[in-house]
């Protein structure tokens, strides 16, 4: 059961939210999987900030809560503060943040017990804002000349890592809980010898949101996708 938590942290925020004319829409999602459904959250500060939080509420059984904040300049996102909690029965509680101070190009983070600081490097992202960077990109793409990958430095777990996401030219069409839609698959690239697959399904009619994500880590797969979908004013 962790291990399921632990892909829904990874896989859920920052990937379901329209868009219009350039700029992200103030918005609530639910999104739906084994594990239990999970309410995402995008809203814009007065200091112009934005907070993304993800809260799942799987009764007895898992409990868990991400909140990223972060700045989008030039369509690029800029990572400010990391919170993530989780309580899963018959086990301890995990707690990890994350603090990016791009004055001093550095990122201290709080990891269980575990405490320290990375340099940071230009344009790395938070761990719930890779995805979010992926679809603002894709929005941006010629789709008659599509790349064959797109490449992000991510910090995750104390160290930043290059993450690359390949993608599918051609489009198919994939049904969810939410009607049929003519979809990118874009699939994470792990290395050799790793039995692991994360596949994204974005849709060109809904601005490139992420609909549906299929993840296997090797042990158990799981299917997510969108439930519900509404704009806040």
């Amino acid at each position: 059961m962790i291990k399921i938590t632990f892909i829904l942290a990874l896989l859920l925020n920052a990937t379901y939210f329209f868009a219009s004319s350039g700029q992200i829409k103030q918005s609530i999602a639910t999104l739906e999987s084994n594990v239990g459904d999970m309410e995402v959250e995008m809203i814009q500060l007065e200091d112009g900030k934005w907070k993304l939080r993800s809260y799942l509420d799987g009764g007895r059984i898992v409990k868990r809560e991400e909140v990223e904040y972060f700045y989008l300049e030039n369509n690029f996102i800029q990572p400010i503060e990391y919170d993530f909690s989780m309580k899963v029965i018959l086990m301890r509680k995990y707690n990890a943040s994350a603090f990016f101070n791009w004055d001093e190009n550095k990122v201290s983070f709080i990891e269980k017990k575990e405490r320290g600081t990375v340099a940071l490097e230009e344009k790395v992202l938070g761990p719930s804002s890779a995805q979010l960077q992926l679809r603002l990109d894709f929005r941006n793409l010629n789709l008659e000349n599509i790349p064959k990958n797109l490449k992000y430095k991510v910090f995750w777990k104390g160290k930043i890592k290059e993450r690359i996401f390949d993608i599918q030219k051609n489009p198919e069409r994939i049904e969810t809980s939410m009607g049929d839609f003519l979809t990118y698959k874009v699939s994470r690239r792990y290395e050799e010898g790793e039995n692991k697959s994360q596949i994204f399904w974005l849709a060109p009619d809904l601005d490139f949101s992420v609909i549906k994500i299929f993840n296997d880590d090797g042990r158990r797969p799981i299917t997510i996708e969108m439930k519900s979908f509404k704009e806040i004013d």
